[in-house]
C-alpha cells in the first residue's frame, strides 16, 4: 500500500511538474532593426494549455502594440513608460493556442563609442519548452569583435543582412531571456573605395559606349529610321523595304495611290534623310536604300 501511494506520488510530481515546465510550448522572437535604431518585434507564443490571461513586462516604451490569435479577438491593455507592461485577456482552445504579437522601440539601441548596441530582455514569466531568437542587423552594419550574448549564438547572412540566432531548451520563468549584441557599419578599406570608384566609372563609361553600338549598329532599322519618318516617308519606305531594297519610283506612285508630285517630294525628303538613293532608270527613277544604315 505504501509503495502504491509513494509510486502514485511520484508520478503526480512528475505531471505536475512537467505541465509547470511547460507553460509555453514554444516561443519565437523575431527583432528586426532599421538604420535609424528602431526595432521592429515580432514575437510568437504557443501556450503548453489554453489560457485566458497573459501579462509580461519590456524594458523600454514601445509603440504600435499588435496582438492576433485565430483562436479570436485578443483584449490587451498597454501602459508605457520607462518599462511597457502588457496584460491580454484571451480565448484560446485546444486546438488554437498561439498567438503573435508584434510591436516597435527606439529603446533597445544605444550608442557606445562610435559603435550600436542591441539590448533586449524578451522574458515573458513563463517557463518555455523552447524558444527561437532571431536578430536581424540593418545593411551595411557587422559585428564588432565582442560576441553577441548569449554565447551559443549561431550567426549566417540571408545575402544582405547579418542575422544573429539563439535556440534555447527548458528556460524557466526566473531566467533571464536577454539578448546582446554589438555591432558597428561595415568600413571599406580606402583602397578598396578608390578602385570601387574608378569601376563604377569605367562602368558607366563601358555602358555609355555599349549603348552607343547598340543603337548605331545592332538595333533595328525599323525602330531607328521609323521613328522620325512622317506617315508618307513611312509609306514609301514600306514599298523600298518590302521590294527588297531595290524599286521603281513608278510602282511607288502606283502602291501609294499618291500624285508623281507628292512621291518626288518625299522621296527627296528621304535622300536628305540619307536613308535611300536615286538612281536613273530610263524615263523612272529607282530607289536604293543605302545598305551601310539598312540591313534588309
Amino acid at each position: 500500500m505504501k509503495l502504491f501511494a509513494t509510486v502514485s506520488f511520484l508520478l503526480a510530481f512528475v505531471l505536475i511538474s512537467a505541465n509547470v515546465l511547460a507553460q509555453v510550448q514554444y516561443y519565437g522572437i523575431d527583432a528586426n532593426i532599421d538604420r535609424n535604431g528602431k526595432s521592429l518585434i515580432k514575437l510568437t507564443i504557443t501556450f503548453s494549455e489554453p489560457e485566458t490571461s497573459f501579462n509580461f513586462n519590456i524594458i523600454g516604451r514601445i509603440e504600435k502594440f499588435n496582438a492576433t490569435s485565430i483562436a479570436g479577438p485578443i483584449d490587451c491593455a498597454v501602459e508605457v513608460s520607462g518599462t511597457s507592461s502588457v496584460d491580454c485577456k484571451m480565448n484560446l482552445t485546444a486546438e488554437k493556442r498561439t498567438i503573435d504579437i508584434s510591436f516597435e522601440t527606439n529603446d533597445f539601441i544605444k550608442d557606445l563609442d562610435q559603435k550600436l548596441y542591441f539590448d533586449a530582455d524578451f522574458g515573458i514569466n513563463k517557463n518555455l519548452e523552447q524558444a527561437f531568437t532571431f536578430v536581424r542587423l540593418p545593411e551595411g552594419m557587422v559585428l564588432s569583435s565582442k560576441e553577441p550574448v548569449p554565447g551559443n549564438a549561431t550567426k549566417g547572412s540571408d545575402g544582405r543582412r547579418i542575422i544573429i540566432a539563439w535556440r534555447l531548451i527548458n528556460v524557466k520563468s526566473d531566467q533571464p531571456l536577454k539578448f546582446s549584441i554589438l555591432y558597428e557599419e561595415f568600413q571599406q578599406p580606402p583602397l578598396f573605395q578608390l578602385r570601387l570608384r574608378y569601376f563604377i566609372v569605367f562602368g558607366m563609361a563601358a555602358a555609355a559606349v555599349a549603348s552607343f553600338i547598340f543603337l548605331r549598329y545592332l538595333r533595328q532599322p525599323e525602330e531607328l529610321v521609323f521613328s522620325v519618318l512622317d506617315d508618307y516617308e513611312k509609306k514609301v519606305m514600306d514599298i523600298v523595304v518590302a521590294s527588297g531594297g531595290n524599286v521603281n519610283q513608278k510602282k511607288v506612285v502606283q502602291d501609294t495611290n499618291l500624285s508623281k508630285a507628292k512621291i518626288s517630294r518625299v522621296v527627296k525628303s528621304l535622300v536628305n534623310r540619307g536613308v535611300i538613293e536615286v538612281e536613273r532608270a530610263g524615263r523612272t527613277n529607282k530607289l536604293k536604300l543605302v545598305k551601310k544604315k539598312f540591313k534588309i
